[in-house]
Formats: C-alpha cells, structure tokens, sequence
C-alpha cells in the first residue's frame, strides 16, 4: 500500500515545482530577449542577411536585404527563394555547400544575385552552416554584400590607367579615339559610345569616332551629319552640362528624327563635353545602356574620360597646325634658299663685268688729273668690294656651283679663241686677253678645293692680325692679344680666315673709339679655343637671339649706313655670323656667343655716339657693353 506524502512533503514539492517553474519562466525570459536582440541586431545590420532551414527554404531575411535586392520577407518566407538567383547560377550555393568539408561550417565567395527589377548585383557572399549530429546541413544563414559599385570603381580606374599608358602609342588621334570608345563601349555596357565632334563653320555635329555592336550601323552612323537643333548635343554644347537621359520619349521629335537618320532606336543616353579652354569641341555620347539605367557613377566615368579625349584632341590639332606650319616654312625656306643661290649666280658675272669695265675706266682716267676722279673711283672701288663681299658671303652659305654654265662658257671661249682675240685685239690693242677671260670664267664658275691641312692657331691668329691692322688704322681701338703656343689644328685655310677676320672685323665695328679687344688663342681640353671679346656696345636680348640666324643686322633701319669695314657701326649684310655657323657645322667646329647690352643705349633704335670719350661726357650709367664669341677647335683624332 502507498503511503500518502504527508502535508510537509507537499508543501516542500510545491515549492520545488514554483521553483522550476520559476526557473523555467527565467530561461524563457533570457531566451525571449535574446531573440529579441538577436532579431534587432539583424533589422539593424547594413548587410542583407538570409536564413534557410534544411530544404532550403526562406525562413528569414532582414531589412537591408529588402533594401538592396528588392525582396520582402512576406514575398519570400517558405519558398526556396531562387527568385533572386541568375538561371546559371541555381545550383551554385547548394554544390559549394556539399563540397565543404565536415570540420567547417563557414563559406564565402564571390557570385551574382537579381534584384526584383532584374539588375544583376556583383555580392560576395558569406555562409554559417548549421550542421546536425550526422553532419549534415540543417541550415543556413547567408550574409552577402553588394559590392558592384566597389567593382564598377575599381574596374574605371584599371581603365583609365590603361587609357593613360596607351596615349603615346597612339599618335593618330582616329586610332585613339578608336580604343578609347572601345573602352567606353565595356565600361559602361552600352551598344554605342562614339566621339560628336562640332563643325563649327557648318555649325554641324560628325561623328568622328563610333563603335557600335553592329558594324553596318557603325559605318552608316560615321557618314551622318546633324545640325546643332537637330540633336541633344546641341543643348550639351550650349549649357556646357552634362545630359542623362534613361526615359525618352517616342512621340518626341527629336529622337524620332534622329533615330530615323542613325538607323537605330535610342533607349537611354548619356551625354558629355568635350572642353577645350573656354569653348566646347565636342560630346563624348554612350547610348543604350544593356542592363539598367545611367547613373552618377557612369557620368563620372565618361567626365573623367572626355577630359582625356579632350586633351588628345587638342593635342591632334596643335600637332596639325605645326606640321602644316613646318611644311609651310620649308617651302618657304627653300624658296629662300633658291632665290638667294640665283641671286649669288646672277651676281657674278655683273659684278665681273663692272670690275673689268671700273680697271678699263681706270686705265682710260690715267691722263686726267687724280684729284679730279680718285674720290669717285675709290668710292666705286670701296661699294664693288663691298659687292663682292656680299657674294662670297652668300656664296659660302649656298655653296651650290653651276658646272652647266662653266663648261658652256669656257667651250664657247675655246671655240671662238680667235675671233675674241683678233677683235678685242683691234679695240684696244691689247693681246693676250683670252688667257685673262679663261682665267675670270674659272675663278666665277669652278669650284674651290678646300685642302685640309695642319694649322698652328696661335701662329694663324698672330698673322691675322697684323694683316688686319693695316685697314683699322684710322680706328682708336687697342687690340690685346693673348696667343699660347699650342699643338695644330686640322681645317683648311680659308674657312678658318674668314672665320677669325671676320670675328676681329665684327667686334672692332662693334667697339667706339677708345675701346679695347682681347684676342685669346690657349688650349682648353681635347682643343683649341679662339676667344674674341670686345668691350663695346654689346647686344640686345631680341638680336642675342637671332644673331646666327643670317641676314639679320642688330641695327635698327633708319640706323643703317653703307660705311667703310672696320668703322664704327659699319652696318654689315648679317650673313657673316651665318656662314661662320655653316663654317663650324662643316668643319667640326663649334661656335658660340655670350653678350651684355651697354645699359646707356639698351634698345635697338638706341645710338653710341661711336667714342667712348664723348660717350662719358654725356650724363647717364658707366658703358658696360660686352660681347664674347667662342669657337672651339677640336684636335684631330689620333690614327
């Protein structure tokens, strides 16, 4: 028989029970806010997040997944949920999670998922696998992140390193902008991205550069013009604003027309300058975006771009204009060079004629007292001399002989020896002329035989100047040598001469009266150096400049006078400097000047009254003038 529990023992079960019960109401309490917190720690998590039970159901999914993909729970909650999985990617998850090893229970990997208006997101996804005492899933929750925009960034910025490396391979602008569409083309994953260029004489837009998915589209859209109206471009052109347009309208004229003209219907567009300086060139254009609309991210995209395009473009057209300016001045130069060779040639035989006919003159004035005709005929002399420098001088530069003409002169010479004789003989009873005429066609005609030979400087300079001296007399100049012995040089004499008179003659015209001139000849290295420096009225920065340019004299026009050489400012042809330049080119030498402007006449139109003396009795800074030329010769190399 059982015993009955006695009160006490009642008592004390029900006491145990309220406990229990009471432990149990904790738990549940504990249990209830921790689902409370676990379900706010989700609603609040920025990340879309997902559950699915063992058949792989929906069972949750928390506000940033609704957000992000489009889906609610109510839509979602008991199906299997592929609604927001790409067809070729169905079976992706539930294979991953098969292939995952037992002893973990975490995945993650990158993949695709749909939102409800059909985009296609890029997301990495990350998986808690819930596993029951077999192993197998009982379980899952999903946490993805959207990371296409992150994707969209990363993969602009590739290309636009790409884009900026590639420049310099492309130097056709055509071939540039080829590429660069192409990129535009796969960046943003439109059927057109092309380059609208502005006619602005026709004010119309071409097409510059197009790439299209159809190639028959493409050539038909590269032969179309529109007019400013006629295109969306034209408000471009004229706001400066970029135009995003996802929503055209059909029954829009606009698009109708232009739609008719390209051969193709406009879904969505977007439009942005082409900004050079302060106008618009152009629109960089994409149109028919495949998957979605335009955004910010696209319009900064193709802005980062045009900044580019625009540039190259620029670029293209500087580069046009200077090779159309370079053929310009070639032409230009060779015209130059033409007539200054005919001038040369054409100045030789009158210049032979006025020489023979000044000696004839000469010879004819003997009987006549001198004071009468010497100024005249030294004056002649002086002006013919001054001729034939300026030939030479252009001769030198050109140094293009005509061999037609002197084979034709001498071989008419020898065909008519004695006709030319007998009657130049009866004119002016001279013989022996026809040796003199041959002689003058050789001298005009033939060419010079420069031969190169071992000159000692210091020695050829010494020389110079003492057969310089002579014609400066009437000059107040002190010429200071400082000539060191040296091993020779290898150059032919007359290029040389010409060289170092010249040097001497241009700075003692350059230099009052009461200047000085140091001449410098030392070794310096693997050479010789020859220095010229005269203290006179210098040069100005402008005439610095172009001083080696030929035929260009330092003196203003209304300054120039035809004087005697070696006077103060004796106004030279400015092709001195010139043919010495061709000189060192030729003969391996170098050449250059260094000068300072005296501050008393530091303009051009300036005038130095030609004396330093009178010079400092006029108020005004010290005459600080200078000008020092260079050559330097090598020495030969060592066999």
């Amino acid at each position: 028989m059982v015993q009955k529990p006695t009160y006490e023992e009642l008592l004390i079960k029900i006491e145990s029970l309220e406990k229990e019960v009471q432990n149990v109401k904790e738990a549940y309490q504990v249990q209830t806010a921790e689902k409370e917190n676990h379900q706010r720690f989700l609603k609040f998590l920025p990340y879309p997040v997902l559950a699915r039970d063992a058949k792989e159901r929906v069972t949750y999914l928390n506000p940033a997944f609704t957000k992000t993909f489009g889906w609610t729970l109510k839509e979602l909650k008991g199906k299997i949920g592929k609604n927001y999985v790409p067809d070729s990617l169905k079976t992706e998850l539930r294979d991953k999670i098969k292939m995952l090893p037992y002893s973990k229970n975490v995945l993650q990997f990158n993949t695709k998922r749909l939102t409800k208006n059909g985009d296609i997101l890029d997301v990495v996804i990350r998986i808690g696998v819930d596993r029951d005492k077999n192993k197998n899933p009982e379980g899952v929750i999903i946490v993805l992140k959207d990371v296409t925009m992150e994707k969209r960034i990363d993969r602009n910025r590739t290309a636009m390193n790409r884009i900026s490396k590639v420049l310099p391979q492309y130097p056709g602008l055509k071939k540039l902008l080829f590429y660069v569409n192409t990129e535009i083309k796969e960046l943003l994953n439109v059927e057109c991205a092309n380059t609208i260029l502005l006619d602005e004489t026709q004010k119309e837009f071409y097409f510059f550069s197009v790439i299209h998915d159809d190639p028959t589209t493409q050539e038909h859209i590269e032969k179309t013009r529109f007019a400013m109206s006629e295109l969306m471009s034209g408000q471009v052109v004229k706001t400066g604003k970029p135009i995003i347009v996802n929503t055209p309208s059909d029954d829009r004229q606009l698009y109708q027309l232009r739609n008719r003209k390209m051969g193709y219907k406009i879904k969505n567009l977007l439009l942005v300058p082409l900004k050079n300086k302060d106008r618009i060139i152009g629109i960089l254009a994409a149109d028919n975006k495949k998957t979605g609309d335009f955004d910010e991210t696209d319009l900064e995209t193709l802005n980062t771009i045009s900044a580019t395009v625009a540039l190259s473009i620029e670029n293209a057209r500087v580069s046009r204009e200077l090779r159309e300016a370079y053929e310009e001045l070639k032409s230009l130069n060779h015209a130059k060079d033409k007539m200054i060779s005919h001038l040369s040639h054409e100045l030789k035989t009158p210049v032979a004629i006025l020489l023979s006919s000044f000696k004839i003159l000469s010879k004819r004035l003997a009987d006549l007292p001198e004071k009468t005709w010497q100024p005249t005929m030294e004056r002649v002399q002086r002006n013919l001399d001054r001729i034939i420098g300026i030939e030479g001088e252009v001769s030198d530069i050109v140094e293009k002989k005509d061999f037609f003409q002197h084979k034709i002169f001498s071989r008419i010479l020898e065909q008519c020896r004695d006709e030319f004789e007998s009657l130049i003989a009866e004119e002016t009873g001279e013989k022996g002329i026809i040796a003199k005429v041959s002689r003058k066609i050789e001298d005009i005609f033939s060419s010079r035989d420069l031969v190169v030979q071992d000159i000692f400087l210091n020695r050829f300079v010494e020389k110079r100047i003492k057969a310089i001296k002579p014609d400066m007399s009437h000059r107040n100049i002190s010429l200071i040598p400082h000539l060191k012995s040296s091993s020779p040089i290898r150059m032919p004499v007359d290029p040389l001469k010409k060289t170092v008179d010249g040097l001497i003659r241009n700075a003692i015209e350059n230099t009052p009266d009461g200047g000085k001139i140091e001449i410098f000849v030392h070794q310096k290295g693997n050479g010789m150096q020859f220095v010229v420096k005269d203290h006179g009225i210098g040069l100005t920065q402008e005439a610095r400049k172009r001083i080696f340019e030929g035929f260009f004299s330092t003196q203003e026009t209304m300054n120039y006078s035809s004087k005697r050489p070696f006077d103060f400012n004796a106004g030279g042809k400015g092709a001195d400097l010139l043919r010495m330049k061709i000189f060192s080119e030729k003969y391996n030498f170098k050449i250059s000047m260094t000068s300072q402007r005296c501050r008393r006449i530091p303009e051009n139109m300036d005038t130095c009254p030609g004396s330093i003396q009178e010079c400092q009795n006029i108020p005004g800074p010290e005459c600080d003038g200078m000008t020092t030329v260079t050559c330097f010769f090598p020495f030969p190399e060592s066999k």
